[in-house]
């Protein structure tokens, strides 16, 4: 909760929560010229081409990041090592901080783009397009915040590493070689929003256990990496 404070107190909460609008605003503008498509149409576009590959792990990267980078800045890790509280107790408490405010944040950012693009031309009950979305997007934060946690711990410059990583690997490289896409979060994310979408359960219960587990192995990591801090 600490942390949370933290991010709400700062920037990071409401950076990741203007990020997590953007798609609201590209929707305003589909409405002034809808481009002869349906908001059904426009949505899915806009969910699988901007928000899984660019949108999504930068407004988790953001707080990620700053958990125990932050920490780690300010020279106060070690103080908070010297606390009788458990290495898996503070990591797992970091991560559910990261959540706390990116998921919200994501859901209420694909809730806007949704409401606005339903007044489009043709529009249809696009709630079960919304719940994909959200799905996906929470799946997707659950998966890369570990990652990004565990980053945090592992390199110096976690914040620009992370940023190369969104833009070379996802954004770029996931898009057009099947090598990459295999293990790029898009992907998984993307796998559960076509299975969600698509009313395939299976396929979407598949990527999510994928990334739970590829989550746990994040934390278990981060955890054995606190361990290895020495504290002065």
């Amino acid at each position: 909760m600490l942390t949370v404070r933290q991010f709400s107190g700062g920037r990071t909460a409401r950076l990741a929560l203007a990020l997590s609008l953007i798609p609201a605003l590209f929707a305003v503008i589909y409405l002034v010229r809808p481009w002869g498509i349906t908001p059904n149409e426009f949505l899915v576009d806009l969910f699988r081409e901007l928000v899984v590959p660019t949108l999504l792990p930068i407004v988790v990267l953001l707080p990620a990041t700053a958990a125990f980078g932050n920490e780690l800045e300010d020279g106060t890790l070690p103080y908070l090592l010297m606390k009788p509280v458990t290495r898996l107790r503070l990591a797992f408490g970091k991560y559910a901080a990261v959540l706390l405010v990116t998921v919200p944040a994501l859901l209420v950012g694909v809730a806007a783009a949704t409401l606005v693009a339903s007044r489009g031309p043709d529009a249809e009950d696009l709630r079960r397009l919304f719940l994909a979305m959200a799905g996906a997007s929470a799946a997707g934060a659950v998966l890369l915040g570990a990652v990004f946690l565990l980053v945090s711990l592992v390199v110096p410059r976690a914040l620009l590493a992370g940023m190369i990583y969104i833009f070379a690997w996802e954004s770029l490289l996931g898009r057009f070689l099947p090598g990459v896409q295999a293990v790029s979060s898009r992907e998984y994310t993307l796998r559960v929003f076509n299975g969600l979408w698509d009313g395939d359960s299976a396929a979407a219960s598949n990527a999510v256990m994928t990334m739970v587990v590829v989550a746990v192995v994040c934390l278990l990591l981060a955890v054995w990496r606190l361990r290895g801090i020495q504290i002065n």
